[in-house]
Formats: C-alpha cells, structure tokens, sequence
C-alpha cells in the first residue's frame, strides 16, 4: 500500500564520464546508488538490494545526510520485501531483514527533526509487518504514524486516508471487526473526499469495509457496499480483474452466510460465464470461481455439477500445486463419498496425500488427517490388506513429527533462556511493542 517511495530528485542515469578528475571521482560514488533506484523500478530486486547496500556503506562512510541516509534504507528494505514476495510461500527470512532494515532506517531518522521522514518510515514498516502478518504491530504502526501525521502543519490528506485504512484493515484481520468497521467507514470517506466516490482506490476500501460487515454478521451492510466496490472495479477495471473478482468472493460469501444460496450461485455463475467467455483470462481466478460454486452445489447435493467443477479447478491447480490443489482433491473426495464411491474417494484423498507430502514437514498433520480418513474408507471397502500398509506408514510420519517437535522445542528452548528472570522475585519484563525509539513530539 505504502509501497511506492518518495524519491528524492537524484539523477538515475548512467554516469557519464568527465575529464575532470574530480567530477568523475562524484559520479562514480554515486553510481550505485543511482543503479539500485533503477534496478528496483525494473523489479530487479536481488541486483537492487546488492547496489543499495554498497550505496548505504558508502553513504555512512561519508558521513551524509540523516535524510539520504535513512531513504537508502527504505530502498533497501523495500528491494528486501518485494525479493520475499516472489515465491508462492513468502521468504520469512528475507522478510526478516527488510524488517531489520527498516528498523535501522527508523532510528537514524528519529535523530533528526523531519517528522515526515519519520512518518514515511513506519509505513514501511507496516508494509512489511503486513506482509509477515504481524497485525498487530501493524496496528501500533499505524497508530503512531496518524498521531505524528495528525500534529502536523499541513497532513497529508491522501496519506491520512490509507493509513487509517491500514489500521482498521489490522483490526479486522485481528477478528476485531466491531473496533474495524468504524475506522473502515472513517477510511472510506476520506478516501472519496480524496480520489472520488467512484474511484479504484475508494473501491478497494469498500471491500474491506464490506469484509468486516460480513465478518460482524451485517449482511445488508455488507452487501450494499460490496456490490458497489464490484461496480467500480468492473468498470474500471474489467468484470474478471482481480479487485471485481475479489468483491464478488465476499459478497457470495455474504450471501451464503445468511442464507441466500441462490443468490450466491448467481453471483458466481455470471462471473463464471463472463470469464469462460473472455480469451485470455485468468484461469487461477477463474478456478477460484469454480470451487467456490462447487461447494454450494454441494449444500444442495448437486454431486454431478460439484464434480464437475472441483475437476477442472484441480487441473488448473496442479500446474503450481500447494494447498489449493489438495484441498480441491480432498473436496472431490468429499462428493464422491457421499455419492458413495468410496473406491473414487479413496483415489482423490491418495492425490491429496502425495500434495501434503510433498510440503512436508510443515504440512504434516494434513498428511497425518489425510492417511486416517484413508483408512477409515479403505477398511469400509474390506480391503484390510492396504488399510493395514497405510496404518503401518502412518505410524512412522506420526513418530517423525513427534521427533520433529522436540528437535524444533531443543532448539527454541536455549533462545527462551535468555529471558527468563534471574530470580524467581524478580517481576517478569512488559513485552517490548514496535521495539522501536519514537521521537518526542510538542
């Protein structure tokens, strides 16, 4: 949200070489600088981090600027961030230092008198808090930046608007969506005050406002607006962009919720048909469509659609795998046994196990609940021969994760050490919030 860094106006061009020593010897130390700012607009991220960081060693080497200082920092974390997002599974690791980068950018510009710098840093910040899903230092985050935004001169009012949809976006992933919606609500206003009441902006904050109705039980609320955001995306974006797309999921959803099926397929039969229509769309999407409207056909027990459906969202799935994949083939197991095929059953849930295998060792309790309902229905069949095999490999995941346990709680119980009390009198520390040093403000 807060992704795009206020550049500051240094040259990106290539430096040109001069015939005075000196003007060269400037360029020259430059050039990384220059390089990294380039390369992160080219999304070369892994190239821009490495230039950024020789830019930062040599700006603190030269003593400049807390303002340079501090930017190269935010390029930094944000070459770090954008690296982390690149795979299916996010990298905790890379998210860890652009987190750490961030926080070195947040204590050099709390040793200056720029509060806008200081603002700027902890929405970099709760960009990558978010990305982590550490919601509630995002909260803290965005709590602090609107106190400091609010005491200025002249607040931005564009900035004001996302981060106070930022905050109540925290609070509803929270599950805190009555302490959300009022912020959401606030968040909506400010953003038709600054972009229009029909903008794509104002559109993105409705989705999250009618998110947190749904999730509050306000289901009229709900889908008023959510109905609305889908209107502005469609309009402006297309009926099958990703924004149009993910306002129809909530409003289907609301509308399932409180009990309009009909409604709900409705809504996921148009969006289906439109797409299927349209060369060149989106098959992850349009494979999210199906499922969703498979599992309403199975509330009706209309096994022959879900089947249908559920088949060609798994072949959209398999081509990346994950969990979406053995998910839908467990779900496709699901309408076979109540149709009663257990042998078919068997065969989907045999798919979805080979998946979870496969995402070991994070997803093994899912292979471990998997291999049991595989033999629940392989001993059903009577054919005890491949019940028997599958308990006995059972047996040996469930005594690998068990090992896997205890290694990871070996490893984390050294690092636990460190903050145990001395003595047993001594009252235990307040946890440390953003870990942060916040200027003093008048």
């Amino acid at each position: 949200m807060f992704g795009k860094i206020r550049l500051f106006n240094w040259s990106t061009a290539p430096a040109r070489r001069s015939s005075a020593p000196g003007q060269a010897w400037i360029l020259d130390r430059n050039w990384d600088r220059a390089e990294g700012e380039r390369l992160l607009k080219a999304k070369n991220y892994a190239a821009a981090e490495t230039h950024l960081a020789k830019a930062i060693a040599d700006a603190e080497a030269r003593g400049h600027s807390i303002a340079r200082r501090t930017h190269l920092r935010l390029l930094l974390a944000e070459a770090q961030r954008r690296q982390a997002k690149l795979t299916e599974e996010p990298d905790l690791a890379k998210l860890e230092a652009a987190e750490q980068t961030a926080r070195y950018a947040i204590q050099i510009a709390s040793k200056g008198n720029d509060k806008g710098l200081y603002i700027q840093c902890l929405d970099v910040l709760a960009d990558i808090f978010a990305d982590e899903q550490k919601f509630e230092a995002v909260e803290k985050a965005m709590q602090e930046s609107i106190r400091l935004e609010a005491a200025q001169d002249r607040p931005d009012p564009i900035g004001m608007a996302r981060r106070v949809f930022r905050l109540g976006s925290a609070r509803n992933r929270l599950g805190r969506s009555q302490d959300a919606i009022p912020v959401l609500e606030k968040a909506v206003k400010l953003h038709e005050s600054a972009f229009g009441p029909d903008h794509p902006e104002t559109g993105h904050q409705l989705t999250e406002l009618g998110a947190a109705y749904r999730a509050d039980g306000r289901h009229a609320e709900a889908q008023e607006v959510l109905r609305r955001a889908m209107q502005i995306h469609r309009k402006v974006s297309g009926y099958d962009s990703p924004d149009a797309i993910q306002a129809l999921h909530h409003l289907a959803g609301s509308l399932e919720d409180c009990g309009d099926l009909n409604g709900a397929a409705e809504q996921y039969e148009s969006a289906l048909t439109y797409k299927q229509r349209i060369i060149g769309s989106n098959l992850e999407d349009l494979a999210e469509l199906q499922f969703g409207l498979a599992n309403l056909h199975i509330e009706w027990s209309h096994f022959s659609r879900a089947r249908e459906l559920l088949s060609e969202a798994a072949s959209v799935f398999a081509r990346k795998g994950g969990v979406r994949q053995a998910v839908t083939y467990e779900t496709l197991a699901h309408v076979e046994e109540c149709s009663g095929r257990y042998g078919d059953a068997v065969k989907q849930l045999t798919l979805a196990g080979k998946v979870w295998e496969g995402m070991r060792p994070e997803r093994t309790p899912e292979l471990i609940h998997n291999m049991e309902r595989r033999i629940e229905l392989l001993l059903a069949l009577r054919r005890k021969g491949e019940a028997d095999y599958l308990a006995e490999k059972l047996g040996t995941v469930k005594q690998q994760l068990e090992e896997e346990i205890a290694a990871g709680l070996e490893k984390v119980e050294p690092e636990l050490a460190q903050f145990a009390p001395e003595e047993e009198t001594r009252p235990a520390r307040r946890p440390a919030g953003l870990r942060v040093s916040l200027p003093a403000t008048n």
